[in-house]
């Protein structure tokens, strides 16, 4: 397929590039370590190994082609409940990109680094860095919590892996081919994991999660995934690609419907109206692609709102909680007040609340227990900035809103910048992205999101986008005859 203004390039136009390893004695090494791998993989036998194998080509392809990896790591975003002997593709994901971006590192040229967003760089290291500082206090370090996904040293190892993230994608997304690359991969795993929750909630799976492994979660991905599918649809070239990239829409904001997350839907109410104040041309290209646009997300919530009204009703009753058992935010933002009150300067420590989070709501007066059911594990607090308040004080809230501010305005300036030097493509991908991570941040009130890849993908964007912007050539100017 192709896109308007950038000539005959395919969808997924990776500019070609040399393989990273040129040592006989490091293929030799990878073939060695291949070996190991299928070794494991016969020893895990069945459904493990079928994928552990399957993998093994991917590592190889991307060993030759580094530019791959950022589009394989959004494929793993929206595929975070896939597992290879009980640890998701993430964790698999996350230590192979460092050991590709480190020997990409070795054959770059610090030049083709320089022109990151220095600012939000500052801001995300001394929110890594005062995370990491928590452990010196945090009322939680120990390795009891990897079980159950709790606990200071778990948190920072997630921490860890949302971190490569934003190096692959700010290190090896570099031109305006590459950014095309990623909206298209997003549109796409967006459209294919739409159809499988819409699969999942008709044949009768109370809430569908896609294959992120948790409802809240597919929602609020979802959400990031529209605007840029609303750009896409805007910039194909025939009216046949078009009708495709509408359906996906469609079908991502059906999904959105189909998870009954009630957090979710708010925000999705939120980003129809900023995208309907969007401006055609910046946007959509034109008032008819903005009027198509808007119709496909109007059918897509239409279908779904209708199947799903019944069990949707029932949940949006009961947002705080649920005779069953409940979500409980209530009594989760009242223990965290508690938490708040206990350490007002630090914090509890990086992920150190769900471990607490049953002792807090005990001790704190107003929770109400005969709606709720305390979890053995403990729960988040289910709004990250009321997380970020709690276990990193309000020095660790203040670099959390930081780096929201920051990614915003990172997008803002390149949507703008992107706009006086004529790229239309570039132009809509920063404003949409801004609807991505306005969504985002609205989700985040009723989610626990600081370590979401999500968030990080977005961050590697914001970092990298100016710079690619940057290098787009001025328009020229007229010369007087």
């Amino acid at each position: 397929m192709g896109v308007s203004g950038l000539g005959h390039t395919a969808f997924l136009p990776l500019r070609r590039r040399p393989l990273v390893l040129g040592s006989a004695w490091l293929w030799a090494a990878i073939a060695v370590a291949l070996g190991a791998i299928m070794g494991v993989a016969i020893g895990l036998g069945g459904a493990q190994a079928g994928i552990l194998v399957a993998l093994l080509p991917i590592g190889v392809a991307l060993l030759a082609r580094p530019d791959w990896l950022p589009v394989a790591l959004v494929v793993t975003v929206f595929a975070e409940a896939y597992s290879i002997g009980g640890v998701s593709i993430s964790r698999v994901a996350g230590p192979l990109a460092l050991a590709l971006l480190l020997l990409q590192v070795r054959h770059d040229s610090p030049a083709r680094l320089a022109g990151l967003n220095r600012p939000l760089i500052a801001a995300v290291v001394g929110y890594a860095l005062w995370a990491f500082a928590s452990t010196l206090w945090s009322v939680d370090v120990t390795m009891e919590g990897f079980s159950n996904g709790t606990g200071t040293p778990y948190a920072l190892l997630s921490l860890s892996l949302s971190a490569i993230y934003l190096m692959a994608i700010a290190a090896l997304v570099r031109t305006e081919r590459h950014v095309l690359a990623v909206v298209v991969v997003v549109w796409l795993m967006s459209s294919v994991m739409g159809l499988v929750a819409i699969g999942e909630f008709l044949t009768g799976t109370a809430r569908a999660v896609g294959v992120s492994g948790d409802a809240n979660f597919f929602a609020s991905l979802q959400i990031v995934a529209i605007p840029l599918g609303a750009v896409l649809a805007g910039h194909v070239r025939s009216g046949l690609q078009r009708a495709v990239v509408l359906a996906g829409v469609g079908i991502a904001v059906g999904s959105v419907f189909t998870s009954l997350s009630r957090g979710g839907i708010l925000a999705l109410c939120g980003l129809t109206l900023l995208l309907a104040f969007q401006p055609a041309r910046a946007f959509f290209r034109t008032r008819a692609r903005k009027r198509l646009f808007l119709a496909a997300l109007a059918v897509g919530a239409g279908v779904l709102l209708t199947l799903s009204f019944s069990a949707l009703s029932a949940r949006t009753s009961s947002l705080f909680t649920t005779a069953d058992g409940g979500s409980g935010r209530a009594n989760l933002w009242l223990a965290a007040g508690t938490g708040i009150g206990q350490h007002p300067l630090t914090g509890l420590g990086f992920g150190a609340f769900p471990s607490r989070a049953n002792d807090l709501m005990r001790m704190t007066p107003g929770v109400d227990f005969s709606a709720y059911a305390l979890r053995p594990g403990g729960q988040p607090v289910h709004n990250a900035y009321l997380e970020s308040l709690v276990e990193l004080g309000p020095l660790g809230l203040v670099l959390f809103l930081l780096v929201l501010g920051l990614t915003l305005r990172s997008f803002r300036r390149s949507a703008k910048l992107a706009d006086e030097r004529g790229s239309p493509l570039l132009t809509g991908v920063a404003r949409a992205l801004q609807l991505s991570l306005i969504g985002f941040a609205l989700t985040s009130i009723l989610l626990s999101t600081e370590t979401d890849r999500t968030l990080w993908v977005l961050m590697g964007l914001a970092l990298t986008l100016p710079r690619i912007v940057a290098a787009t050539p001025a328009p020229r100017r007229r010369t007087a005859s």
